[in-house]
């Protein structure tokens, strides 16, 4: 009776553990009762596995323990949003860091309980518990695998083979070590080297989803830059277009009156109404003395007119601003357009939206700042929006956050309940 609880008792501590390690870097699909329901699936999977290889001789263990990887493998895929590479990757990893410790321990103790079954399964849920605690400090290391894992499981795949040439191994020592070998120090030496080579993988796997995380930013931001500028472009010859029309208004004005005076309204009627239709662009509601600034907070104003969303302006003579057209595109128009998205959100819900924008020069010093309501609280870690709603918002924000610091600048963001703040000061 006493055996039955403690097998049972190892396979629940060997289940835990495994998920413990699989919800360190991988996030889970389900919550609650069905996440309860497959960790009880597990546990009964794992232990039917060890009670189906209990009856057959020490020569079968490593049919046993690639059984245990097959059954973890598919508990990974179905329970984790990921393809095959990376749940064979995780499940291989899990099993052998166990299968290995196990060895470890059992080496340093010489194996004088390997008859004793029930003091062998004790020891390997001690090892599990310890597993645990290990993953536990882990997880404060490698905490950006399971931020970066979803976007690119491919990365998993350049450190596949490790895991799997150490099940081998592992299951080689683990066996010789329950029969009992002369050779034991090395082959603990060997295990355990294993061990640390297996961690040190995730640390590696960890670093290259931070290279590629870092390089997919930076494409995004070049992409994002440049749809930037080709929208100012686009807007600038759409202000020179309006520009020449503007220069023959009186002209044209002109001809309407001589044409009322010659009492031939109906061609007057007409005249101005082509002349009307011509007219693609209103006349700027903001003037701030530089062509590039008024482009763009004209636009972004037209755009949230249309939407129903209020802006005000508080600005200064900028003339001179020292800012590239580029820079001054990607400031303002990635705030403005992160502003009229939430506000979007807030007349969705039949509130009244509007966006206070204040740009001006003082003492030399270019302050920038953007306020507009939320629907709720944004969370903000190291001036960072942690899980911005809209990737592209996270996006523009690092790209604010690159012009500011070439230029030497700073850049701050904050929000409560109600509003969301952004300040930029060069």
């Amino acid at each position: 009776m006493i055996a039955w609880l403690v097998f049972f008792l190892v396979c629940a501590v060997e289940a835990f553990t495994s998920i413990f390690f699989y919800d360190s870097f991988i996030q889970c699909r389900w919550a609650g009762a069905k996440k309860f329901l497959a960790a009880f699936v597990l546990f009964v999977a794992g232990a039917g596995n060890a009670m189906l290889f209990e009856a057959f001789p020490y020569e079968y263990i490593p049919w046993k323990l690639a059984a245990l990887i097959v059954i973890q493998t598919i508990f990974v895929r179905i329970t984790y949003p990921s393809d095959w590479t990376v749940s064979i990757y995780f499940a291989a990893l899990n099993v052998v860091i166990q299968i290995l410790l196990e060895t470890v321990v059992i080496g340093i103790m010489s194996a004088q309980y390997s008859e004793e079954h029930i003091l062998l399964a004790l020891l390997g849920a001690g090892i599990c518990i310890l597993w645990t605690g290990v993953l536990y400090l882990l997880r404060k290391k490698l905490c950006y695998i399971k931020q970066y894992m979803r976007r690119n499981v491919r990365v998993a795949s350049k450190f596949g083979m490790l895991p799997l040439i150490s099940v081998i191994a592992g299951i080689y020592y683990y066996v010789l070590f329950i029969r009992g070998n002369s050779q034991e120090p090395f082959y603990i030496s060997v295990a355990a080297g294993l061990v640390i080579i297996n961690i040190v993988s995730l640390f590696f796997l960890q670093e290259s989803l931070v290279k590629d995380e870092k390089l997919r930013i930076s494409e995004m931001q070049n992409e994002n830059n440049q749809k930037q500028i080709q929208a100012f472009h686009d807007m600038q010859s759409l202000y020179e277009r309006q520009g020449r029309k503007l220069h023959d208004y009186k002209k044209q004005l002109a001809t309407i009156q001589e044409l009322i005076k010659s009492g031939d309204v109906e061609t007057a009627i007409d005249f101005t109404e082509n002349l009307t239709k011509s007219i693609a662009v209103e006349a700027s509601e903001v003037n701030v003395g530089h062509p590039v600034i008024n482009a763009v907070l004209n636009q972004q104003y037209r755009v949230a007119k249309g939407k129903n969303i209020g802006m005000t302006f508080a600005v200064s003579d900028l003339h001179d601003i020292r800012l590239a057209d580029d820079e001054i595109v990607v400031l303002l128009g990635n705030l403005i357009e992160n502003a009229i998205h939430e506000c979007e959100r807030v007349t969705e819900q039949g509130k009244a939206a509007s966006i206070s924008i204040k740009f001006v020069e003082k003492e030399g010093t270019l302050v920038l700042t953007v306020r507009n309501p939320v629907i709720r609280r944004v969370n903000i870690v190291d001036n960072r929006v942690v899980n911005p709603k809209h990737d592209g918002q996270g996006i523009g924000l690092l790209n604010v956050e690159s012009v500011v610091e070439k230029n030497g600048g700073s850049f701050v963001i904050s929000c409560d309940e109600n509003e969301f703040v952004a300040v930029v000061m060069i």
